[in-house]
This record gives structure tokens, sequence and C-alpha cells, in this order.
């Protein structure tokens, strides 16, 4: 990061954010425009000289051009270098450092207390589907010649007069998330509107993508909270001595919640699970047990299409597994967004979700996944899925407790009743299946038949589904295995339809 763009932290937890006002497409143009200038500045002098060689001497036609180029490298210097600005966010307030005087009524330090509202605004002719292009960003070259990136804004108002805005493009991605990280920290929640933290919450899981970025954060992230004592972790905690630090919550539920952190430099999900006051001691000792096996078990998988387990702890009786973060959309979010998905696509994902069945299934001892929704089952770029839950401590705690964590309609009728087998995971994934075909949650505890929802689902598909959940586990298909050798026999008969 150049010295103009820089992050700046202090003992107490402040942080100075330098950048300048002129972001890099308006710099681009400006260099562009410019340089056109230099050139046809030459090419006029070159003609001057060929055709009226006696027009100017050589020691003025030296002057001339000097003087020309420090006036453009002067006019371009003070464009697109020497346009600095700072802001300082501490407990105390904000500070605006080397500009906005005007707008601020010329008192560039504020108190929490004075700030009216936080906005994201955007120009007029763009809408709210515009996305910033940060600083820190790969651009194609033609990128500048296009209105991409010139909004959003960040408009700061003050209830005691004055405004503060710029241009979310003028950051890095993380000066970006340094940036709205403080303002949650020390600022009045109350004064956020919804458009800033739905961008928050895009930056911060790097989700940006224009097609769906407005959908997408339409909905809560958080389920509703069930009625009990428990109260997830704040925006900011820190665990284990300050090296996990919360960015944000991204569900909670019952006696458990899953956050957004950072360790090291790099994002992490943190899994928490909670034992309940009122259960025996027996059951709280088991349940412990329990953890520690799933841990054990989860941090020893290797598998490219599963978010990798990176640690384990304990702290004020809070047990936390750590899992890689993996950045995309979920199914749920990518159906709801975009509605049913096309039949390829939901082949391809079931084929290699069915492999990464086979994979669990086959550990020593076997691994049941026990919470495969279309919630844990993130679509990367390339159109791969990575599976990046696990449910088997959650699952006790809801037996023990009688509340059931996660959607019903996904969990096999044997599991409900607290007997889960590897067929129980076939469930799960044949309801996932149902609602890739028809963006339409199961009927819980029923046999999914995908086709009487959506036409257009072919019968041999839907067949495969309405097995794959049967109310009876023997009625299944008997293993991964074999559901993937039915899968495959319905994506040959598909490949050879296309093909005549």
């Amino acid at each position: 990061m150049s010295k103009d763009l820089r992050i700046e932290k202090d003992s107490e937890g402040g942080v100075t954010l330098a950048f300048t006002l002129v972001n890099d497409r308006v710099r681009a143009l400006m260099f562009i425009f410019f340089g056109l200038m230099l050139l046809g500045l030459l090419a006029t002098i070159l003609v001057t000289t060929m055709t009226r060689p006696d027009a100017l001497s050589a020691p003025g036609l030296l002057t001339i051009l000097i003087c020309s180029v420090l006036m453009i490298v002067g006019f371009y210097s003070a464009i697109c270098v020497k346009s600095k600005a700072a802001i300082k966010l501490t407990a105390d307030g904000i500070e605006f450092i080397d500009t906005w005087g005007l707008s601020l009524l010329n008192r560039r330090k504020r108190e929490w207390s004075d700030v009216h509202s936080i906005q994201i605004t955007y120009p007029e002719s763009m809408g709210t589907s515009s996305n910033p292009q940060f600083r820190d960003q790969k651009k194609p070259w033609y990128a500048v010649f296009s209105m991409a990136g010139m909004g959003p804004y960040v408009s700061i108002d003050f209830i005691s007069g004055g405004s503060a805005t710029f241009m979310l493009s003028y950051l890095t991605i993380p000066m970006a998330e340094e940036f709205m990280s403080a303002i949650e920290k020390y600022g009045n929640p109350s004064k956020l509107s919804s458009d800033f933290v739905k961008m928050q919450k895009a930056i911060v899981l790097e989700r940006l993508d224009a097609q769906s970025f407005t959908q997408l954060w339409s909905e809560s992230l958080s389920p509703k909270y069930l009625a009990t004592t428990y109260v997830p972790l704040p925006t900011s905690h820190e665990l284990q001595g300050g090296r996990y630090k919360v960015l944000m919550e991204l569900g909670a539920g019952g006696m458990s919640a899953v956050y957004l952190a950072k360790c090291d430099g790099k994002k992490v999900v943190l899994k928490e699970s909670v034992l309940p006051h009122d259960i025996g001691e027996q059951q709280q000792e088991k349940a412990r047990q329990l953890f520690a096996r799933e841990a054990s078990l989860l941090l020893k998988l290797k598998h490219p299409q599963i978010a990798m387990v990176l640690d384990r702890f304990v702290e004020e009786d809070r047990d936390y597994l750590v899992l890689e973060y993996i950045p995309g959309l979920t199914l749920a979010q990518l159906v709801k967004a975009h509605g049913k998905q096309k039949e390829k696509d939901v082949l391809l994902w079931g084929r290699q979700l069915l492999e990464i069945l086979i994979y669990l299934h086959n550990q020593e001892p076997p691994l049941l996944h026990r919470d495969l929704t279309p919630d844990n089952i993130v679509v990367k770029e390339n159109n791969s899925i990575v599976l990046i839950d696990f449910g088997a401590a959650n699952e006790f705690v809801g037996q023990a407790t009688g509340t059931m964590i996660g959607k019903q309609c996904y969990v096999a009728p044997e599991q409900l009743r607290g007997k889960a087998s590897q067929l129980s995971d076939l469930y799960s994934f044949g309801a996932t299946m149902h609602y890739l075909l028809t963006a339409i949650d199961p009927e819980p505890l029923a046999t999914s038949e995908p086709k009487a929802k959506c036409s257009e689902v072919s019968q041999g598909l839907s067949d495969l589904v309405s097995s794959l959940t049967r109310f009876e586990a023997e009625e299944r298909p008997a293993s991964a295995e074999q559901a993937l050798k039915g899968l495959d026999l319905i994506a040959l008969s598909a490949s050879k339809k296309v093909q005549v």
C-alpha cells in the first residue's frame, strides 16, 4: 500500500485512514488527457519548425517546451496527487483531516453524539446497483472509460450542521473494512442506514457481485433468536487473548452462533456452541466429549471441497470451532436471488455433494454431516461447491434442550428421533436437490417430488429425489455411492438428449 493509502492504528484502538480524493478512474483519465495535451504540443512545435524554420529559435522552443511540461505536470499534480485526505476514528469521535473544511463548517472534529446519520448514497444516474471498485481491485484497462466505480458514496451528516461525503472507491478493501468496523464499534447503530449495513456485510463477506448485491441483503443473515438466555458475542469482541477478533455475526439460533472473525490478518469462521445451564452435569459432560470428538475428527479432514477446520478451543464455557472462510454465495442465497436453478447445474452440484458424502461416510469411524442444507453449501466462482459447516454438536444440544436447530424440512425423520445414520445425510441431500430444482422448501417428514412443483424437472431426477427422501430409511438408496450411480445415469441420459 502506498504512503497516500495507509491504515494507522493507535494503542487505544483508534484508526486513521489516509487516502486521496481522486479514484483510479479519474487519475487514469487525467493522465491520458494531459498526455494527449503534451503530444499535441510536441506535434504543434514539430509542424511549426518544419513549415517555418525561422519562426522560433532553438532556445525559444526549448523554453516553451519546458514551461508547458511544467504547467501540465503542475496541473496533474494538483488534481491527482495533492488531493490528500484522512479520517481518524476514535472513541472520542471522528476527525476529518486536510479537507472537507467548508462542508463541515470548518469544524473538522466531531463527537459521536453529534452524528445524525451515516448513509450509503448512489449517483442518480446509476441507481442502487452501483458497487464500489476499490483501489486494490484489478480492473481491465477499458474500465477507465466507463462509469463503473464512480459510486456509491458514504455520507456522514451531523446534528449541529455540516456533512462529509466521499466515494468508497477512494479506499482499498482493507481500509473500507476498518472504516466500517470503527463506525460500528464507536457509533450509534441506530444512526446507520440499512444500505450502510448491507454494504458493510457485502464488503466483509467479499460478496460484491453486481447482479446479486441489492437482492442478497434484502433478507437478514441471522435467523430469529429462540427463547433462550444465550447472548451472542458483540462485534469487535476478542478471544484467545486477542488472537481472534469478531467482525460480524453471520447467524444465530438456539444456543449457538456463527461469526466471521479475523486471525493473523485472515478471515475465519468461528462456530460457537454453548451448553445450557439447566441440563444435568452428566449431559454437560457428554456434550463436552462430543464437542471434543467432533473437533478431533474434523481436524483430520483433508478435502478440497470441505471447509478446513483449523482449530478448536474453549473459552468462558463456550466451545469454538475455527473453520476456513470460503467467500461466495450459499445455495440458499443463490436461489433466493435468482430462483430455481438449471437442471444441468443441479446435476453438477449433486455429483460433487455425493462425492463429499462418500468421503465423509468412508472415514473411520464414518463421519455423518447431520446438517446438509442449502445454507451450508457455498458456490465458488468456478461453479464448484464447498461444504462449510457440520451439525453434530448442535444436534446434541437440540436433543438436550428440546430445541431443534436448523430447518426441520431438511432433517430425516429418524434423525429427529436421535437415530441419525448415513442414510439421514442422503435424505438431507435429496431435500436440498428439491429446493434447488423448485426454489421451494420441501415438506417436512414427507417424500419430495420436485416435478409436482416444477414440470420442467426431468422424470428421472424427480424419481431419484423421491427415493432419497422416503420416510423409511431402508427404502432409500443404500449408500451415497449407489445414489451417485443413479445420478450419473440421469446425467448421461440428459447429455444424449442434447446431442440428438
